[in-house]
């Protein structure tokens, strides 16, 4: 906390998105629903039963209704997830043993069904499964109020800030349809289900937010800037005019779609965009994208899309290339870390163990039929696809893909298909030993992508949804800055392309020190593209290598932040 003068009081947290909001705050409640037991009669265990029935046909028809109105299709699938969950015969067995064996009240089983889920993810080693205990204390709650037949909670006033200790995701989108336009959480990291919904639905948003709800009264008018990630309390007319302009300014330059990509003494850039979903392809046209740097694929593998077989696979790749122009870089299932599966297994350290590239190498079968796929696919929209290794630690894992993918070219060319032309095929670099030793890897493959967010990770020792040491996940740390720095270099002497589809890509500060490094290609969530179009325009080449450079002398990344300010202005 910083006392900026005697009138005004400056909170900081961790940016979600940008965005300027300026309202009242509705500071909400950070306790816990608890439930007593309540015995039954042997004669009401069909009632409760029934109760808990039409209670789940009622959560699941109110989140399908909150699915379509929702236009970003990260969001649906987080709701999709909570529906999974909904359904999980497991809940519905253990509810029902409660009321039939133990003859308890259905609001009790309910209660104590999801308290045993919530203590399982408690005992995980994951910061990250951790976080999801908000969604399923949402249900929990939610779940109880309909069979106890409660009304649900009060709506908030058009133009409200809400400021909580943490919020599910289907009260923010209740909230957000009553009218709010900022939310501020204390708990969180940028990867909490409730900070992506919030940076879908172009919601002002800070995380991690320490003191907010002991700082901040109810009523009382707030000034956010979450690119800033800043909370103002009791704003003066002077601050609150200045962070209006700033919120014009910003809204102007969102409905600007870029006409080219270059900067202002015409040297080209080529942008990109990173999307998961069909339902993103009108967001990429939209801005104004050159291509697809990152088309992750997990979710062929997860909730409803158990998209598996190579027909399926194709279907989706396919559908990709229709909605879309120019290259399309498909990087291989990136399972592990924070991304469970069937195949994963519980580790210690999920971030250090059996992930991405060293699971595809083992489960052979998984990785045969996404090659086989894709290469199929590539020969219907020759020269469009490149295929993107994730996690590569050693040389020894580069040489098995590569075997791997030529085995598949082999065997479709003895079944007769025709393929045209070679498949380029890149590495992610977001773990050190790479970057390190970025040259020789890059004599062995079409080209290098930096995945910036597990570059960030692994360089600074964080795990970047651990609320505790978020502060640490410092994305243009100089340390970063000269691993990345370091991969240009290999990448130039051995004669390939390297691109950023890391969030360091779509970040100002970020964006202007690859750019003056030599990065060629930057690929970024689509709402990113008009800020990182109108930076590019603002400065000279020269300009931008010149504040690469100092950007490399320095020890901080305040430093680097106090740099780009002077810069830019």
């Amino acid at each position: 906390m910083e006392a900026t003068n005697t009138d005004e009081i400056t909170l900081k947290g961790r940016s979600v998105g940008s965005g300027v909001a300026i309202g009242k705050a509705v500071l909400l409640s950070s306790e816990s629903k608890t439930v007593a037991p309540t015995s039954i009669n042997k004669s009401a265990v069909k009632k409760h039963k029934n109760r808990f029935l039409k209670a789940k046909e009622s959560l699941i028809a109110e989140l399908q209704l909150m699915a379509d109105e929702l236009n970003d299709a990260g969001s649906v699938e987080i709701i999709d997830t909570q529906k999974q969950i909904i359904l999980d015969a497991e809940i519905e067995r253990s509810v029902f043993e409660i009321i039939e064996e133990k003859l308890l009240s259905v609001d009790f089983a309910i209660y104590q069904t999801y308290c045993q889920f919530i203590e399982r993810l408690k005992e995980s080693g994951s910061e990250l499964f951790r976080q999801r205990i908000v969604d399923l204390e949402d249900i929990r709650d939610r779940f109880i109020d309909l069979v106890c037949d409660q009304k649900k909670k009060k709506s908030v006033k058009k133009g409200s800030l809400i400021v909580a200790r943490e919020i599910s995701p289907t009260d923010l989108v209740s909230y957000y349809e009553d009218g709010a336009i900022g939310l501020v959480m204390e708990k969180g990291g940028v990867t909490s289900h409730a900070a992506i919904i919030a940076k879908s639905l172009g919601i002002p948003c800070i995380v991690s937010a320490e003191k907010a709800t002991k700082e901040v009264l109810n009523d009382k008018m707030l000034v956010l800037d979450a690119a800033e990630g800043t909370l103002i309390l009791n704003p003066s007319r002077k601050t609150i005019s200045r962070y209006r302009k700033k919120a014009e300014e910003a809204a102007r330059k969102k409905k600007k779609r870029p006409d080219s990509f270059e900067t202002a003494d015409g040297v080209s850039l080529k942008i990109t965009a990173n999307i998961e979903f069909e339902a993103e392809l009108p967001k990429i046209k939209e801005h104004g994208a050159q291509g697809i740097g990152l088309l992750r694929t997990e979710s062929l593998l997860f909730g409803h899309r158990l998209r598996k077989s190579m027909e399926e696979q194709r279907a989706f790749y396919s559908a990709v290339l229709e909605g879309s122009t120019g290259s399309v870089t498909i990087r291989l299932f990136d399972i592990g870390g924070d991304k469970t599966s069937s195949r994963t297994v519980k580790e210690a350290n999920p971030f250090l163990g059996w992930r991405g590239i060293r699971l595809l190498l083992d489960e052979k079968e998984l990785l045969h039929n996404q090659l086989n796929a894709i290469v199929r696919t590539a020969a219907d929209y020759p020269g469009r696809i490149r295929i993107l290794v994730p996690m590569v630690s050693v040389i020894d894992e580069v040489a098995e893909i590569k075997d791997e993918l030529e085995s598949v070219i082999t065997e479709l060319k003895t079944e007769g298909v025709e393929l045209g032309e070679s498949i380029p095929l890149g590495l992610m670099v977001e773990v050190p030993s790479v970057a390190l030793s970025a040259y020789h890897f890059a004599k062995e493959v079409d080209f290098l992508s930096m995945g910036t967010n597990d570059l960030t990770q692994y360089t600074m020792a964080v795990d970047r949804g651990n609320e505790r040491i978020c502060n640490l996940f410092q994305h243009y740390h100089p340390s970063v800055l000269h691993l990345i720095s370091n991969t240009v270099k290999g990448a130039e002497k051995a004669g390939i392309d390297v691109s950023v589809c890391g969030e360091l890509a779509g970040d100002e500060i970020g964006a202007a020190c690859l750019i003056g490094m030599g990065i060629q290609e930057l690929s970024m969530v689509p709402e990113s593209i008009p800020e990182i179009s109108e930076l590019l325009h603002s400065k000279t080449k020269a300009e931008f290598e010149q504040f690469a450079k100092s950007a490399l002398t320095l020890a901080s990344s305040e430093e680097l932040e106090n740099l780009f300010e002077d810069w830019k202005n």
